[in-house]
This record gives structure tokens, C-alpha cells and sequence, in this order.
């Protein structure tokens, strides 16, 4: 306990001169080239030193005491989300899977900072979906060092993910991840489902002929039947629950999937 209150005042005392010395004005405009950071801890003190520490950085910050007001925030509007595991009924592992799930805000970065420092206690934090775990106390160094490393790795995935991504209302593919969501919730589909959905999103409002879908979704297409292509799509249909309801077959044309 003393020697995290002598860090946690070190961290302050460090931040404190810091802030001195910027000007308001000059704090405003490097925020305005730093990133926008969440910071998630019941531990309102510390979240308010690790605020003032990444401000004098150039960091925009928010702080939020609870994991489930945290998640009715617009989470995509921050570059980086800062979150204690927390002896909460919704702790930081909840809240962190609940991130990862949400197709809006999957490829934010999470990184986990707690006294927690035991190898379950990272492991537990790391399958919950973090990218990076950090143990309390730590260095304000390090802390910066990691945001703006998470910050650059993010920019470089969003460029090569923003093609990936294919949107119907709720209804989202990553093409790059193999993934599809409804609502936030991952739906569980076969290869061969995901890969007929994969086509027809990325072609709305256009029509295939099974031979087509066949080409497209069977590796070896030579033994499959044109039944195996409609029990396919029946069963696609059902997963989609209302979505699958645009998924048709014109007659004459073949299947689409029309908005």
C-alpha cells in the first residue's frame, strides 16, 4: 500500500510540473495532433494521474468509473481504451470482451492496466480480446509508449482493413477476418455459408446462377448437386434471422441478396 501511494504520488508530482510548464494554448494544440484516449477505472484518482500524464503528452482523455456506462459511450470516437480490471459486478475483463465483440469497436486497442500482475491474472486478460496488459505500478514512460505504439499499429490495420469491412444495416463482414456480425453478436457460420453470404454482399442487388455459387463457395464443385446450393442457402437464411429474408431467388436469374 505505501509504495503504490509513493508511486501513484511520483506519477502525480511528475505530471503536475509538467502541466505547469505547458500553456493552455500549446496543451490544446499538441491534444489536437496526440490520440483520444478512454480511460476505464473505479479508481478515480488514479485514472486522473494517468489523465494529466497523457495530456501533457498531447493526449485528448476521458475518464469513466463504470464499465457499463463506459460501453453506452461512443467507444469509436477514442483511439486507444485504458481499462483496470476493477472489483466490479461488470469488471474489466466483461467490459473487454464486450469491446472485442462489437463489430463498431472490435479493432479499437484495449489495453489492460491492474495490480493484478500474476500469469493467470495476464493470460485471463489477454483471452478476455486485450492487446497489451500492464501492471500497476508502472512507468508513465512506458504508458505513453505503449498508447502511441498501439496508436500507430491501429492506423496501419485500418488502412488495410477498410475494404475488408461489408456493411448491411447491423449486419457486418470482415472479409479479412472471416467473421460476421448481426446486432454486435458473431454468427455462427460454416465456411460455405460465410463464403455464399461473402458473394452476395459484395455484389447486392446482383443475381448468380448455382453453377456460379458453386465455383465460388466448393473447392471441388464437380460432385456438388444444386440441391447441396439451395440446402445451403435455406440454412443461411434461417441464421440471418430478418436479414435472411433478403437473400431471394428470381427465377430465371438464380440467388442475390437484394437491399
Amino acid at each position: 500500500m505505501c509504495l503504490r501511494r509513493v508511486s501513484v504520488n511520483l506519477l502525480f508530482h511528475q505530471s503536475s510540473v509538467r502541466r505547469s510548464i505547458m500553456g493552455a494554448e500549446n496543451s490544446s494544440q499538441q491534444a489536437a495532433q496526440g490520440g483520444n484516449v478512454l480511460i476505464v477505472d473505479s479508481d478515480s484518482m488514479t485514472g486522473e494521474l494517468v489523465q494529466f500524464r497523457l495530456e501533457s503528452e498531447g493526449f485528448r482523455s476521458e475518464i469513466i468509473t463504470d464499465g457499463r456506462t463506459a460501453l453506452d459511450r461512443d467507444l469509436t470516437e477514442f483511439n486507444v481504451i485504458l481499462v483496470d480490471l476493477m472489483n466490479q459486478e461488470f469488471n474489466g475483463l466483461m467490459f473487454t470482451q464486450a469491446v472485442k465483440r462489437n463489430p463498431d469497436t472490435f479493432n479499437i486497442p484495449v489495453i489492460i492496466c491492474s495490480v493484478k500482475s500474476s500469469e493467470d491474472d495476464i493470460v485471463d486478460g489477454l483471452d478476455a480480446g486485450a492487446d497489451d496488459y500492464i501492471s500497476k505500478p508502472f512507468s508513465s514512460r512506458e504508458l505513453i509508449a505503449r498508447v502511441r505504439s498501439m496508436i500507430r499499429r491501429r492506423r496501419m490495420m485500418s488502412v488495410r482493413r477498410v475494404s475488408n469491412i461489408v456493411r448491411f444495416n447491423d449486419l457486418v463482414l470482415d472479409l479479412g477476418a472471416g467473421t460476421a456480425f448481426i446486432d454486435g453478436e458473431q454468427i455462427s457460420l460454416t465456411r460455405t455459408e460465410y463464403v455464399i453470404l461473402a458473394m452476395f454482399m459484395r455484389n447486392r442487388n446482383s443475381f448468380f446462377e448455382r453453377v456460379e455459387i458453386r465455383r465460388e463457395a466448393w473447392e471441388d464443385d464437380g460432385e456438388v448437386s444444386d440441391r447441396a446450393v439451395d440446402t445451403n442457402i435455406s440454412r443461411l437464411r434461417k441464421k440471418l434471422g430478418e436479414y435472411g429474408r433478403h437473400i431471394i431467388n428470381r427465377q430465371g436469374f438464380g440467388y442475390g441478396f437484394v437491399e
